[in-house]
Order: structure tokens, then sequence, then C-alpha cells
């Protein structure tokens, strides 16, 4: 029997809508967990989920959704590297902030079709799909950031009065290592460890169904 297009256009409405409310949740409360120097990000969670169990168009609302989160985050924070990027180009910032984690939304859901959509399907292709997904997303997240920073900010961040004397040396090392550092790959980690997991198990439960 068909399922009614409507109530199926509803339910993935509600799915999306609770994904980007998890968003916030993540984005706002256990955004600034740290272990050591480490701070841990769940936030690209709900995003790959999106793209992985409903469709690579979700993945990108869902992600457009949590970088206008951060986005809010920057404009009303005074942390000195936030002040700088609003000061300097807030538009860009607005930019960066949302066209990264959309982008990782859509590109981790596509990846997953491209993978699960041929041949016979399969246990294995499914979570060999969710892991690519895990993978994916954190990338297409940071390499975005990297290279906004890099066309928008690399004459700022030289000639800044706090960043300049470490921006001038090695601009790309300095984002790398200095506003990318090791968060990137536990990021990567977790997304790696949690996010086929939490596919594979919303899967089984029969609330996520693919078209």
């Amino acid at each position: 029997m068909n399922r009614n297009p409507s109530r199926a256009k509803t339910l993935t409405m509600v799915q999306i809508a609770l994904l980007s409310a998890l968003v916030v949740v993540l984005q706002v409360f256990f955004s600034a967990i740290r272990v050591g120097v480490v701070t841990l990000n769940f936030v690209l969670v709900p995003i790959v989920i999106a793209g992985v169990l409903i469709s690579p168009i979700a993945g990108l609302i869902v992600g457009a959704f949590a970088g206008l989160t951060t986005f809010i985050q920057v404009f009303t924070s005074g942390d000195v590297f936030y002040v700088f990027l609003m000061t300097n180009n807030a538009f860009a910032t607005a930019l960066i902030c949302i066209c990264k984690t959309a982008a990782a939304g859509f590109l981790a859901g596509l990846v997953y079709n491209m993978i699960t959509r041929v041949g016979k399907a399969s246990r294995a292709k499914t979570y060999i799909g969710s892991l690519a997904a895990s993978v994916v997303c954190p990338v297409v997240n940071t390499g975005l950031f990297v290279l906004g920073m890099l066309l928008f900010f690399g004459s700022a961040l030289t000639a800044d009065a706090t960043f300049g004397s470490m921006a001038s040396g090695n601009l790309v090392s300095f984002v790398l290592v200095g506003l990318v550092g090791v968060n990137f790959f536990f990021e990567l980690a977790l997304n790696v460890i949690i996010c086929p997991l939490i596919c594979t198990a919303l899967m089984n439960s029969g609330l996520f169904r693919k078209k």
C-alpha cells in the first residue's frame, strides 16, 4: 500500500524540526564542553542524521539552521575572535557560518545515497554509507571554514593587533593550527563513532524511513 504523500511530507517536516531543535540545544548548552584543550562538539551529529535518514536537502536545512545558530552566538558573544570577525566582515562571517554546515549536511546525505543506492541493499552497505557521511560532514565543515578564513579574513588576520604576530609568519599554518587545531580530529572521531550507531538504531526503530 502506498504511503499517504501528505502524511509523509508532514512527518518529514516534523523530523527536520526536531533535529533543528536538537541542534539549538547542542549548540547553546553543550558546545563549550572542554576536556583539556579540546572542545567537544556534538552539533554535527543531528546534521549527519538528517542527511542520512531523511535526504541531502534535509541535511542542508538542518545544517543551515545550525550555521544560523552559530552566527547568532558569534554576533552576541564578547569573545575576542568573534569580535574580530564581526568587526572586519559581518556578512562574510554569516556566509561562512551558514554555508559550511549547510554544505556539510547536504554532501553527507549525498555521499550516503551514492553508496547505498548502487547495487543490492545490505546492512553492511548502510553502515558504510553512514560511516562515510560521518567523515564527509566534519571534513567539509572544517574545510570551508579554513577556506573562508583565508579568503575573507587573511589580510585582516595578519594586520590585526591580537592575531597579527601569529598569522603574519605563516597564515595557513595559523588557521590550521591556531584556529582549527586538534579539535577537528576529535570532532571527526566523535562523528565516526556516534553517527553510524545512532543512524542504525533509528533505522531499526522505524522512526526514520527513507523514501
